[in-house]
């Protein structure tokens, strides 16, 4: 079973661990909600070592993956990123990933579990394009570090001024900082080789970022309305009804796979159903499939929820016909044996008015 580099480090400090697509990873550091809240006064580290991480060089490279993705790559210039995806010919997902442009190649995030995946896919599509694709997920560590500190930690460990740009990345040796809103405040994504991963991590926290676990970024990704490929977004739905749309989906580009179906939603129709967030009442935690109803009609279910403290509630995801998307509303989720009332709510249902994300 792949661990990340600091396996042995989270467990001395007590971390509570879950197992998340093969790897064992801290769901929190003893308290969930304390960590969540940091991130929204000062600034968390979050391992996400179970993160891909796909490296795409040679060439070919930009007009390869260009043809590919939903999202612009062949005008990104070193130290540039996109978010992007890749799907399949009748416009469902096969990945989202987080691109950074580098000098020579491009680096790739991906969700746990899907770098291989990608990898072997769009390999399938090399035939006379000079493009090489390594899979660096067990040689690398991913960290999160999120909050309003997050800048000035960054610059309190002298790791340099990072780019200002959503998506934009510098280097710091040999670590790459990306900077990544997923939080709904200010944050970056670090990512360098697995035998630095102790130095950073203990130089971040040093300088004052609080260890958080996936429990807090699960529940700060659902106040944000960021979805999560794997649990939010699957092979069974297409980005837009993900309401990725103005995020990873540039329909200037020209052709790449499942194109046609993406413009026909753009411009000939709109989805039958979407991502919505929902406020649930009461303090049960809907499981993930739980079902939705309305008027005693199965509507859809829940892709994951928490309970989230910057809100004080519950909140979940689930994908509901177009006719309940609408904002105020109101819907039942099944809670562990009982039913809840919970309420649509547009998304982002948090995110910080600061000049740093704006």
């Amino acid at each position: 079973m792949p661990a990340t580099p600091l396996l042995a480090l989270h467990q001395a400090a007590n971390a509570e661990f879950i197992e998340e697509a093969g790897w064992q990873i801290p769901a929190s550091f003893g308290d969930a909600a304390s960590e969540h809240l940091a991130c929204r006064e000062s600034a968390i580290l979050v391992d996400l070592s179970h993160r891909g991480c796909l490296r795409f060089s040679g060439p070919d490279t930009e007009e390869f993956l260009h043809r590919m993705l939903s999202n612009r790559v062949q005008e990104l210039k070193p130290g540039e990123g996109a978010y992007n995806t890749f799907l399949t010919r009748q416009g469902k997902f096969i990945s989202d990933m987080y691109m950074y442009k580098g000098e020579t190649s491009i680096l790739a995030s991906v969700a746990p579990g899907m770098a291989a995946v990608l990898a072997e896919e769009i390999d399938r599509f090399i035939i006379m394009d000079q493009v090489e694709v390594a899979n660096e997920t067990e040689n690398s560590f991913c960290f999160g570090l999120f909050g309003p500190s997050s800048r000035e930690i960054l610059a309190e460990t002298g790791m340099g001024e990072p780019s200002p740009q959503e998506h934009g990345h510098t280097t710091s040796g040999n670590m790459m900082i990306a900077r990544e809103l997923w939080t709904g405040e200010n944050g970056y994504l670090l990512m360098g080789p697995r035998e630095n991963a102790d130095s950073a991590w203990h130089a971040l926290s040093d300088a004052g970022a609080k260890p958080a676990g996936v429990a807090a970024f699960e529940s700060l990704t659902l106040e944000a309305g960021v979805p999560l490929f794997g649990k939010d977004m699957t092979s069974a739905v297409n980005p837009m009804q993900a309401g990725l749309e103005e995020k990873a989906i540039d329909f200037e580009k020209g052709c790449y796979i499942g194109q046609e179906v993406i413009a026909k939603i753009k411009y000939l129709g709109q989805v039958n159903r979407g991502l919505v967030g929902l406020k649930v009442s009461g303090d049960v935690t809907p499981e993930p499939g739980a079902a939705v109803h309305s008027d005693e009609k199965n509507i859809g279910s829940i892709t994951r929820a928490a309970y989230c403290p910057t809100v004080d509630a519950v909140l979940a995801f689930s994908y509901l016909p177009r006719a309940q998307m609408e904002p105020g509303t109101e819907v039942r989720v099944a809670c562990r044996g009982d039913d809840a009332k919970a309420t649509v709510e547009s998304l982002p249902i948090y995110r910080t008015e600061s000049e740093v994300i704006e």
